[in-house]
């Protein structure tokens, strides 16, 4: 079935799109005496024709939509109607006239919240009276007066079809009925008050189908009433005595006439589920061989004592595949159970409980079984104690590569029906934790297509509400993973609620602190801002653990915050720079993988708060500060890489800012940071996955950045792009001035990039490029051909002259400055830090015309003392800042080769 799927028609499209956008289509009547709505038609004479209308009526019934006042939408001056069906509506009976200018041959009108049959029936014209051949009013209310109710369905003298299930319909009915409509020849009188079945005698010769399901036949000598009625009806195709499961009743010997030959000879249809007439494996199989015609055989919900029996019926569904069997065993019986009995709740579940304990133990890859278990489960959504079944079956039914193998329409619709069963049924922890394990599976969150902002919504919602730990672990990996995919926008959305990083948090806290030290925390912690950690169930004495709860929680923290400057804000709101100090602390004595662990994504998360400008100086306190400056030269690059990540943010801060909170090394930490960088060994492996590349063009533009600075965002970018260029070289051409930075240092000497000064106005300046044109009309930049998406960058730039004069120096000649070259002279700027010109997109300038030509920097006359020149440090930030930049414009150029061919 799921590798059949169907495409929709064009008119149950349309259908479909009418109903989900009705205010589009109709319009107010403006000049009716009673509210009521009409079409939007293009034309006065627009008509729509039977069916498709009555698809619409049907789908407004579904969505819960069908009001008085659309009746009037069904009227005969729009529509057609010949068998309209109203199921599970509240609409008054007088808004049920528009039924009588129809002539109508088949009428549903179930579950009606408002209207009892008589005044149903009365609302019907003498043409559809006369020429109505089926009548459905199940769960529709039958007035106390019987008399009214038979002398209006005394009116329907070719009905031919009549379900009054779910009824107060009695015995005393029933034998009026069968006089007044004596062409019956199809009855469900399923659930109703009827026990006495001897009236239906009369009808032995026309009836062919009857469907009695759960009639309350109780005594042994109702029971063997109804059999022997039964037997006289010899021209029944359909019988349904189906019951619920009873374990009590003695089997009657007058079963045995039930399976012998000549008994209902033209049955084809026979559905005994419950096994009400306690049957052996025996009788089944006797039923089977004297009834040739036979085409169904409902024998699902057998009773627990039979169990013995269940193979043994599994085996008959093998041997007769032509007999569409209902059963307790083997897919094919328990598939078709969901699919014939989607209204009978007491087989469905009965079902869902055999299918998880046969899945269970073994993957049973069936979409066919998936989908049938999901559409049971949205007919059945307000139902807990189907949906807590049902939940345990998508999750045997999607585990592990299962999932991997599905159609992926499929297994969105698992995901869609797994995200509604947690928003229908909050109270549940067990469900909630069946939905869970469902959703934390890696096949799950990165095939399926959902709503990631709502899963994440849904999940912070139960781990907010239930104190689990099985829901802790399986909930925090869910959104670590979530969050990496959600889009900023979403992410803001997220961490307004600041209980969800509070939560976060306090798992933190659980895994990694003890009671004194939360005491502390409270104790430092200003206008109650870790209040909520008083909640926090904290051990007294023992030692941080490090399991997968703690990792997905550091992690999903870490991705939440990522180039959102509001949930950065909101971490650092709820107290969480104070509760990182606190951990981080707390794992210098750990063994040395757990505590890399612990320092790899706590740095990651607060390279985040140092991306944002308006809580990167939050960071400047001692216990943190010490710590970054420790980490820099820390063995694991990772550890280090974000260390300098955060220290690059910071240095980009004003003096003033370091000195307001007593910090006055900003210049060591800049020399540390450059050797650092220039120390690593790039991994084979990619250390960390970025959205965008604007927090390093935003670190480059900095009018506080430096050369170490510059170095550790080009190293960043060359870590990644040149692994993944097919994701990342996109990402880079989003940045423009990145670009043209690259362009600019690949173009110029070690000397220039060490000796550059920032102008007086930094964010109006742009780098100015030694350009050449070479043979066939290729466009280099120093050592490398620019990449030909980059070419219209090459049209706008220039170079501005710095506003200030600097030391006596003269620019090379030649059209290329080596980047292995570092024989000029240097000079550097009065605090001895080495700076690049920021730059932006904005211009003052006239670009350059015509071929493109170098652009240097004029000798000036000093007025200032010569400076010592770079250091040995700063000259290896230049040559590997160089070098790494050529090898990432190499990628580009790469990339594009293989793009183009």
């Amino acid at each position: 079935m799921c590798d059949r799927y169907a495409v929709p028609s064009l008119e149950d499209t349309c259908v479909r799109w009418i109903t989900k956008n009705l205010h589009y289509v109709i319009t107010r009547c403006s000049d009716c005496s009673e509210p009521k709505y009409v079409w939007r038609f293009p034309h006065p004479n627009c008509r729509i024709v039977a069916r498709p209308a009555e698809k619409i009526l049907l789908k407004l019934c579904k969505r819960q939509i069908l009001r008085d006042e659309y009746l009037s939408l069904f009227s005969i001056k729009y529509v057609d109607l010949v068998s309209p069906v109203l199921r599970d509506v509240s609409v008054n009976p007088s808004t049920l006239r528009v039924l009588r200018d129809f002539k109508l041959y088949n009428l549903t009108a179930t579950s009606l919240k408002q209207t009892n049959l008589n005044s149903l029936i009365s609302c019907l014209s003498e043409a559809s009276a006369d020429n109505l051949v089926s009548l459905n009013v199940s769960n529709t209310t039958i007035e106390e007066n019987k008399l009214p109710v038979i002398i209006s369905l005394g009116r329907l003298k070719n009905l031919q079809a009549l379900n009054v299930s779910r009824t107060k319909f009695t015995t005393e009915c029933l034998q009026n009925a069968v006089k007044l409509l004596p062409r019956l020849q199809y009855l469900n009188i399923s659930r109703t008050n009827i026990n006495n079945i001897t009236s239906l005698l009369d009808l032995r010769g026309t009836l062919m189908g009857l469907i009695m399901h759960k009639l309350n036949l109780d005594s042994r000598q109702v029971l063997e009433r109804v059999l022997l009625t039964v037997f006289e009806l010899r021209e029944l195709r359909v019988l349904d005595v189906s019951s619920a499961s009873d374990r009590d009743k003695p089997r009657l010997p007058i079963v045995s006439r039930l399976c012998a030959p000549g008994t209902l000879p033209h049955l084809t249809h026979l559905d005994i589920c419950g096994n009400q007439f306690s049957l052996k494996l025996s009788d089944v199989r006797n039923f089977i061989v004297n009834h040739p015609n036979l085409e169904f055989l409902g024998l699902a919900a057998w009773p627990s004592r039979q169990n013995h029996e269940l193979e043994g019926i599994y085996q008959l569904s093998l041997k007769y595949p032509h007999i569409t069997m209902l059963g307790d065993r083997g897919e094919t019986p328990l598939l078709n159970t969901l699919m014939r009995n989607k209204d009978r709740r007491i087989y469905l579940q009965n079902a869902f409980h055999n299918i998880f304990e046969e899945t269970i133990s073994r993957e049973w890859l069936n979409p066919d079984l998936l989908a049938a278990v999901l559409r049971v489960m949205r007919l059945h959504m307000n139902k807990q104690d189907m949906i807590l079944a049902g939940t345990a079956v998508v999750y045997n039914l999607t585990r592990g590569e299962q999932s991997a193998h599905l159609p992926l329409e499929l297994l969105n619709r698992a995901v869609s029906i797994t995200l509604m069963s947690i928003e229908h049924h909050q109270g549940q922890v067990q469900l909630l934790k069946n939905c869970f394990l469902t959703l934390c599976s890696d096949n799950v969150l990165h095939r399926a297509q959902f709503s990631c902002k709502r899963c994440c919504e849904l999940v912070f919602k139960s781990l907010i509400k239930f104190n689990d730990i099985h829901m802790k672990r399986m909930g925090v990996a869910i959104i670590s993973i979530l969050a990496a995919e959600i889009p900023t926008a979403d992410l803001r959305e997220i961490s307004s609620d600041h209980k969800r990083l509070q939560q976060l948090l306090m798992y933190v806290v659980e895994k990694c602190l003890l009671q004194r030290d939360v005491d502390a925390l409270l104790a430092e912690s200003h206008d109650n801002m870790l209040d909520y950690l008083g909640h926090a169930e904290v051990a007294l004495e023992g030692s941080p653990v490090y399991d997968t709860t703690l990792r997905f929680t550091l992690s999903a923290l870490w991705n939440l915050t990522d180039e959102c400057p509001e949930a950065c804000q909101a971490f650092v709101k709820v107290g969480g720079l104070l509760i990182y100090a606190k951990v981080l602390k707390k794992m210098a004595n750990e063994e040395e993988d757990f505590k890399n662990h612990v320092y790899t994504k706590c740095l990651g998360l607060l390279n985040n708060v140092a991306e944002v400008s308006s809580t990167k100086n939050t960071l400047l306190i001692e216990p943190l500060m010490d710590f970054f400056n420790k980490m820099l030269s820390h063995s694991s690059i990772q550890i280090s890489y974000f260390a300098a990540g955060i220290v690059s943010h910071l240095a980009c801060l004003p003096d003033d800012v370091w000195i307001s909170a007593l910090q006055y090394n900003k210049a060591e930490f800049i020399r540390v940071l450059g050797e650092a960088v220039c120390k690593w060994t790039p991994p084979q492996n990619e250390m960390v996955a970025y959205r965008s590349f604007h927090p390093f063009q935003s670190l480059i533009l900095d009018s506080n950045s430096r050369l170490e600075i510059h170095l550790w965002a080009v190293w960043a970018i060359h870590h990644i792009l040149t692994k993944k260029n097919t994701r990342y070289v996109p990402i880079l051409r989003e940045c423009p001035n990145l670009q043209r930075f690259l362009l600019f240092v690949v173009s110029t000497d070690v000397a220039t990039l060490c000796a550059a000064q920032t102008s007086s106005h930094p964010l109006r300046q742009i780098f100015g490029l030694n350009l050449e044109a070479a043979e066939g009309g290729v466009l280099k930049s120093g050592p490398v051909v620019v990449p030909e998406s980059w070419r219209s960058l090459c049209s706008s730039l220039y170079f501005i002259p710095p506003q200030r004069k600097v030391s006596n120096y003269k620019s090379s000649s030649s059209l290329y400055h080596s980047h292995q070259s570092a024989s000029l002279a240097f000079v550097t700027p009065g605090d001895a830090l080495a700076r690049l010109p920021a730059f932006d997109e904005g211009q003052t300038g006239p670009p350059m015309s015509g071929s493109p030509v170098v652009t240097g920097m004029e000798p000036v006359v000093a007025e200032e003392a010569v400076s010592l020149g770079p250091s040995e440090s700063q000259k290896a930030c230049a040559h590997l800042l160089q070098r790494l930049a050529v090898e990432i414009i190499e990628a580009v150029l790469a990339y594009e080769a293989e793009n183009h061919s």
